[in-house]
């Protein structure tokens, strides 16, 4: 079939309402063939507990590839029955069904068509028009019983449910790009394919790649405008409107009008109720269909956003005259002119075509305007859940378009469209991890939620109820909702006498149905705090799992429900937020908001957002008030929200809220007096209602900011100082500030970088930690998209914690569905090496009990003496009578037994660094040479250097250190970094090379005279060469060259050196990469001179270098690194410093003598090129088997 006909028989399918004809024509070209075995459920076959919401079940058709069978099905549902309300039934309906419901056989999927009843003309709304495409795969775990046979495990089998949105008012944009390539192979549609077709993950990636690349043409169209308008320059520049953030501000407000539109609120007729308008309220617009106009930006869209949705006109039943129609109210700031632009008076022309043309684009489509684009798409206003996924861009994406976007400012917008058409996706992520945030998954989202109910119900109930049973509960609530109502239902016709048996039994534990009312209140008195809020996901994902877990309670409770109620009380009462964006605060009203609107009945009256005031705040969590410092004001502010909170009158309470308002103002303008720094926000200001009724929050909850000290400056690092005592990556802060806020017995709930698990820098927060309750540890090793750091997931709760307590360990790198599970006594991690967080396995237990402790001594004993050069200098004579204490058997750290540290930093390699004439190495300066010195475009255009040829040619003409001194002086006329970032070094001769052992102590230590100046610099080694690698760099160490590094090390300024540990130049040693990938490469350091990207240290006793080496190159040190030492990608010298060295017996260090021997001989052949580098690998690799051997016998853990 040919892609024309294929895209006919999707939009014929899927843009109009359901047709069972259409339906069944295209299942047949979608799976080229299908058995068709038709049968019908309804009446008495469909079960009690889907009958109110289920009409029929007809199956129309099986099909079968590789044993695997999936069900054609077409679910007509009730009447009253709606397709967004009922979700998570049709879900278990379906999940009955596949699960035995016909002879017992286990079935594995469906492709179901969702039909909603029809309702009478009079009646019929857009909603009647609309179906639902799903595809529902079951999630079976097996288990093997005592006789052998394997069954399905015996729990709750979810169902995943993936839909299209479909029918009348949906476009089939999505559908045709993910259906026409299956139905024009001739091949067989295997269960993956299908499962691939309903992937939502890569609708929302190519979504916003389109929305990107609006958001720029828009940037761009407003930059043309600010250039030759005065009038709009003037206005921009005197209220401090940048394009960059007006282009987002538009989109966003259009893209939140698509999500409206759906629900048909928008254009409704005088006197009808919500929901009765158009689904394509904003093409109408543009469509001139609800008035003209001559712009339409300036003519429709400004008064839509500034005037109809920012203006309550409830007393006119919300009508708008200049469209002639309904326009609901919309509290919050999205629609807000950016900075109070004078939108009244001020024309903003922004071209029409922006918003729709007649362009035809690369996928034959016609339009490339915003508008052209979003209708191409289907919205919807149900957030994603983990077993409920609809293709189609769902109110998450206010949230991801927010993570990717926050990295573009005016300042570096130029640098984002030239990483853009570099086309280079490494650039792209680098780009965003520099200046981005990063959006926390789903998945992740509904884990850390769900857990942290647990915690804080288990806590709450004192063992009234198992934390097992409240698993259950809080886990499999919606998968048994109908179950639980049916049984109760079931249970109490049998009391009344009218049946005398059911089938429908309880699936919920009793000790929950008991506690019912008790667990209900905790839920609806629980006080949760996102203090890095972000776009809201941590605050929307508890909004939902709260709601859900109430709802599943009312059954028990026998209380009438109403889901928008049970939300709106939760956001009102439960949730709170802070961020310092004021964008991400609006988005995440807006999702409050939006998860509300799902479940609004009331078509008459929509409700605006509530006041989230003093719920959702734009501040700064970290710097707030001392805890203890008071003032009269604070009393006032008190007094007022006391009487706010209880004030039920809208005009008093507006009243109140003013005076609040401007006493919290005064408060704060008076910190900068106070304490010398500006606070913009307090928690216990701002929330005083959780601190007066709880003292703190039952739990706090985040994905708080990466930013390490290199992205603070100077100022902030003093507040922060003066705040907790030290300034360090946010991360750490937020960790600290989350302890503030808990209140006891209160639930942390953190996902950040796992490098505090071990490292140095971090051991204050393993402190609190440990200070604490640690319940549980997720390492979910990277979730995210754009961020190049591994995560893990911590759970503390804020009590001491008991002496048997043991912390529950995830390991989910291979998997994070099914993680592996350990456990550790949280004293094991108290007393291991600086307190780390080790992945408590078999074998690092092992290594725990044989050095964990003794590792941890030596360390409390000598870190502070050895941890700097300086301190071991300071300390020799302590170190020295120690060392001489040593003796075989003995466990040391490295540290203590070596010397040394980084070395040199030029400032400026292309003037002092060389390499060999006739290498590779020189052939590769050459070569660049050329591109470089076009890059000095000033110097080209006087010389007539026009391209890349000439520049050879004008550097043919010169010899070797005639191009020194060209490069020399052009980057001392146009600054270091003219030529970039590239091997711009010298090409040096033999005859410039001086001889290392004959050189005097002055020499090196001042430099060396004459024409021999160059010695050898180890450079770090890039290719990541083990146990031997000749340098292939040369420094110019001259006198004059040496003096410069010497007098102008540490200076401030561009290229300025740093000249660190001079004392170990020109010594043998051992040295390693700082960036590893796996295992780390240690070698010998041959004499000479080494930068800082050489890590070095010399022994300080009779024990070889080369021994170390051995120790560092086996596959157990870089073992223990990973767990018990740094668990990044790098390898510094304090890690060294820290590492637990084995005092050899005399017979050992002969048997690891002869290892590093054959090391070095296998490789100093391969770099003579006697041995190819696939046989020197071979030989290495044997060499490393016994290596390791070796080394596990003698540490014992073998």
């Amino acid at each position: 079939m040919d892609r024309e006909q294929a895209k006919n028989i999707i939009i014929n399918t899927f843009e109009n309402p359901f047709d069972i004809e259409k339906f069944y024509k295209f299942l047949k070209n979608l799976l080229k063939t299908f058995e068709e075995k038709t049968f019908v459920y309804q009446g008495n076959y469909l079960p009690d507990a889907f009958e109110q919401y289920i009409s029929s079940l007809e199956r129309i058709g099986k099909y079968t590839y590789d044993d695997k069978e999936i069900d054609l099905l077409i679910v007509q549902l009730k009447r009253e029955t709606s397709l967004e309300r009922a979700r998570t039934m049709q879900r278990n309906f379906i999940a009955w069904y596949l699960k035995g419901s016909r002879g017992g056989k286990l079935k594995d999927a469906a492709l179901v068509a969702f039909v909603p009843a029809r309702a009478s003309h009079a009646d019929r709304s857009p909603d009647s028009e609309d179906w639902r495409f799903s595809f529902i795969k079951m999630d079976y775990r097996f288990e093997e019983t005592p006789s052998g046979k394997v069954k399905v495990k015996e729990e709750f089998t979810p169902a995943k449910k993936w839909s299209f949105l479909v029918g009348k008012n949906e476009k089939s944009h999505t559908a045709q790009s993910r259906f026409i390539p299956i139905i024009e192979k001739d091949d067989f549609p295997t269960l993956e394919d299908l499962e691939k077709a309903f992937d939502i993950e890569v609708v929302t990636e190519e979504f916003f790649e389109k929305y990107r690349d609006l958001f720029i043409r828009t940037k761009i169209e407003l930059d043309k405008i600010v250039e030759n308008d005065p009038k709009v320059r003037e206005e921009f520049e005197s209220k401090n409107i940048n394009t960059v953030d007006f282009a987002k501000k538009l989109l966003g407000q259009i893209v939140f009008l698509y999500f409206l539109q759906k629900k048909g609120w928008f254009g409704v007729e005088r006197g009808k109720p919500w929901g009765s308008g158009p689904k394509d309220f904003i093409r109408r617009l543009f469509n001139k269909e609800f008035g003209d106009y001559k712009n339409f930006y300036n003519d429709i869209l400004e008064p839509l956003f500034y005037k109809a949705l920012r203006t309550n006109r409830s007393d006119v039943n919300h009508y708008y005259s200049r469209f002639n129609c309904k326009i609901p109210f919309l509290n919050g700031g999205l629609f807000d002119p950016p900075n109070n632009f004078d939108w009244e008076n001020v024309d903003l022309l922004l071209p029409n075509d922006l918003f729709s043309n007649s362009n035809i684009i690369k996928e034959g489509d016609i339009g490339d305007g915003i508008l052209d684009v979003f209708d191409r798409y289907n919205f919807t206003v149900n957030e994603e859940e983990p077993l409920e996924k609809e293709v189609a861009l769902d109110p998450e994406l206010l949230g991801k378009i927010y993570e990717k976007l926050n990295a573009i400012r005016p300042d570096n917008f130029d640098e984002y469209v030239r990483v853009l058409k570099s086309g280079k996706k490494g650039e792209e992520t680098k780009f965003n991890k520099e200046y981005g945030v990063y959006y926390t998954p789903r998945e992740i989202v509904h884990y850390m939620c769900q857990e942290s109910l647990i915690n804080y119900l288990e806590t709450e109930l004192q063992g009234k109820v198992g934390k097992e049973d409240i698993e259950e509960f809080v886990k499999y609530a919606d998968l048994i909702l109908e179950n639980e109502r049916t049984a109760l239902e079931k249970k109490e016709k049998i009391e009344r006498g009218e049946i005398k048996e059911t089938k429908y039994e309880h699936k919920i534990p009793e000790s929950i149905i008991k506690n019912a009312e008790e667990i209900d209140k905790l839920l609806a008195d629980i006080k949760v705090c996102d203090p890095a809020v972000g776009s809201g996901a941590f605050p929307v994902g508890m909004l939902h799992e709260i709601v859900r877990l109430r709802q599943l309670l009312s059954v028990y409770l026998k209380k009438p429900i109403n889901t928008y109620d049970l939300k709106r009380n939760c956001i009102e009462n439960s949730l709170y937020g802070v961020d310092i964006d004021p964008g991400a605060v609006e988005v995440c009203k807006l999702r409050f908001w939006l998860s509300m609107i799902v479940d609004e009945k009331d078509f008459y009256n929509i409700k605006p957002l509530p006041n989230l005031d003093y719920k959702v705040v734009c501040g700064d969590s970290l710097l707030g008030f001392p805890k203890d410092w008071g003032s009269p004001i604070e009393k006032e502010i008190k007094e007022l929200m006391d009487k706010y909170f209880d004030e039920t009158h809208p005009g008093k309470k507006l009243e109140l809220k003013e005076q609040i308002d401007e006493k919290i103002k005064k408060r704060l303008e008076q910190s900068e007096k106070y304490f010398g720094y500006k606070i913009n926000f307090d928690f216990r200001l701002f929330f005083q209602k959780v601190f007066k009724e709880k003292t703190g929050f039952d739990i706090v909850i985040a994905n708080p900011p990466y930013i390490s000290t290199k992205g603070i400056d100077a100022e902030t690092k003093k507040q922060l100082e003066k705040s907790f005592g030290f300034a360090d990556d946010a991360y750490n802060h937020f960790f600290f500030k989350a302890i503030q806020l808990l209140r006891e017995n209160g639930i942390l709930t953190y996902i950040t970088s796992k490098t505090y698990w071990t490292i140095q820098t971090k051991k204050n927060l393993r402190e609190l930690l440990l200070k604490n309750t640690i319940l549980q540890i997720f390492d979910t090793a990277n979730p995210f998209e754009n961020a190049m750091v591994d995560t893990g997931v911590v759970i503390a709760k804020k009590a001491t914690p008991q002496s048997a307590h043991k912390v529950v360990f995830l390991d989910g790198k291979t998997s994070i569905e099914q993680p592996q599970k350990y456990t550790i006594p949280q004293n094991d991690y108290a007393t291991a090496p600086n307190k780390v967080i080790f992945i408590p396995t078999d074998f690092n237990k092992k290594i725990y009990e044989r050095l964990g402790k003794k590792v941890n001594g030596l360390l409390n004993q000598w870190w502070n003496k050895i941890d700097t050069s300086k301190n071991i200098e300071k300390h020799k004579k302590d170190l020295e009578k120690y060392r001489n204490s040593l003796k075989p058997g003995d466990i040391t750290l490295l540290g203590l037994i070596t010397e040394g540290g980084v070395g040199i930093q030029t400032g400026n390699n292309a003037k002092y660094i060389g390499v060999l004439e006739g290498t590779k190495w020189a052939e590769n300066v050459r070569k660049q040479r050329s591109e470089k010195l076009i890059l000095a475009t000033e110097f080209c255009q006087k010389e007539g250097v026009r391209n890349k040829a000439d520049a050879q040619a004008f550097l043919d003409k010169k010899n070797e250190k005639e191009i020194r001194q060209l490069f020399d002086n052009l980057k001392e006329k146009y600054g270091r970094d003219v030529f970039g970032q590239g091997w711009l070094y010298r090409i040096v001769s033999p005859d410039e090379i001086a001889k290392v052992d004959t050189l005097t102590n002055d020499e090196k230590l001042n430099g060396i005279a004459g024409e021999k100046t160059f010695v050898p610099y180890d450079k770090g080694d890039k290719d990541g060469n083990r146990w031997y690698a000749p340098t292939p760099y040369y420094i110019d160490w001259s006198r004059e060259n040496v003096k410069f590094l010497k007098d102008n090390s540490g200076k401030k300024g561009e290229g300025m050196p740093v000249v660190r540990n001079p004392q170990f130049y020109f010594r043998e040693g051992f040295c390693w990469t700082d960036v590893n990938s796996t295992y780390l490469k240690s070698r010998i350091k041959e004499n000479g001179v080494y930068d800082v990207l050489t890590m070095s240290l010399f022994t300080s006793t009779a024990y070889p270098d080369w021994y170390f080496v051995c120790m560092i190159n086996s596959k157990f040190i870089s073992e223990y690194v990973d767990d018990f030492v740094n668990s990044t990608s790098h390898f510094q010298i304090n890690d060294a410093r820290q590492l637990p060295i084995i005092i050899p017996t005399t017979e050992q260090l002969m048997v690891f003598e002869d290892i590093f021997n054959s090391a070095v001989s296998v490789q100093k052949e391969k770099f003579a090129g006697k041995l190819s580098e696939q046989n020197a690998e071979a030989k290495l690799a044997d060499i490393q088997r016994e290596l390791d051997e070796r080394v596990l016998e003698m540490y014992g853990v073998r």
